[in-house]
């Protein structure tokens, strides 16, 4: 009954997109600056009815590439999305770490650049008179664990307010309970330093693990939060999706205001098999932009 729902679900979001693209009203703004780094630039979609509005909000999305890959404008069919919906959108890219060697751009670069890039928009905000007063963070994969780890662990450092973040499999448990020993050598990438033999047996490899894993920022203060896993994903490992469930419903209980939890029971990393659940995860984005942005965007 799901694959059958699924097709027709397909067939229908095919053909509303179609109709949607031809009347896409929004303005794209393309590699404005926000630092000095190469990949220190961001894309911004602003919808035409944006521009007379005392107050907006953006959705600001991270792109994936298991951080030592991906670029900005992989995210750009998201954007399109929001933008369509009458809200303001953005997409970053951000320097990332290398495949094999450990150097000195770290997870928290990445976190800092984010910083970054938030008072870079807020300084296109104030030349543009868009208003933004509001923001949220998203982010698929690599992008939703700094997503995630932003909001939940560093979300003072934004010039414009986090009400809210949304993301799709990311990393949420970085540590050997959710990755086993292959946490080790991930983590030593992301920290720019490695995780010793010595340091495991010690347990500060599994603290400092700990310091980059979102799930263990979460708290009753943290941003309301949209987050999707998949039933099939290879990569991102179910430790995390169960962590994520887990540490949510402790926190704000079985059925709590504080999260939404789409599941893609069919599909593998790129979600790609469950319409359903995409139909589901857009309706929550909206709603949460509507509540937490404060207006209806179309």
């Amino acid at each position: 009954m799901q694959r059958i729902l699924s097709m027709i679900l397909t067939a229908v979001l095919m053909v509303t997109t179609m109709f949607g693209l031809l009347g896409e009203q929004y303005d794209v703004y393309e590699d404005i600056r926000y630092g000095e780094a190469e990949r220190n630039l961001v894309s911004v979609y602003v919808p035409k009815n944006a521009y007379d509005r005392k107050t907006n909000g953006c959705v600001l999305i991270l792109h994936g590439g298991s951080w030592n890959g991906g670029r900005k404008e992989d995210m750009a069919p998201f954007c399109k999305k929001i933008a369509m919906q009458g809200y303001i959108a953005a997409t970053m890219s951000y320097s990332l770490c290398d495949k094999v060697k450990i150097t000195d751009v770290t997870v928290y670069t990445m976190l800092d650049e984010i910083t970054a890039c938030i008072r870079a928009l807020k300084q296109f905000s104030d030349q543009k008179k868009l208003h933004i007063q509001s923001l949220a963070l998203s982010g698929y994969s690599a992008g939703g664990h700094l997503s995630m780890l932003y909001s939940y662990a560093q979300p003072q450092n934004a010039v414009i307010p986090l009400v809210f973040t949304a993301n799709r499999v990311g990393p949420a448990d970085l540590t050997t309970a959710a990755w086993g020993k292959g946490a080790y050598a991930m983590c030593s990438k992301l920290l720019g330093r490695e995780l010793t033999e010595q340091m495991q047996k010690s347990g500060e490899a599994d603290r400092l693990c700990k310091k980059i894993s979102p799930v263990y920022y979460v708290t009753p203060a943290s941003v309301p939060s949209i987050f999707a896993y998949a039933g099939n994903d290879p990569i991102v490992t179910k430790g995390n999706r169960t962590a994520m469930v887990n540490k949510f419903k402790e926190v704000f209980g079985e059925n709590g205001n504080g999260y939404n939890y789409i599941f893609y029971p069919l599909s593998g990393h790129g979600l790609l098999l469950d319409p359903v659940s995409e139909y589901q995860y857009d309706q929550a984005l909206f709603r949460y932009c509507k509540t937490y942005f404060g207006y209806e965007g179309r």
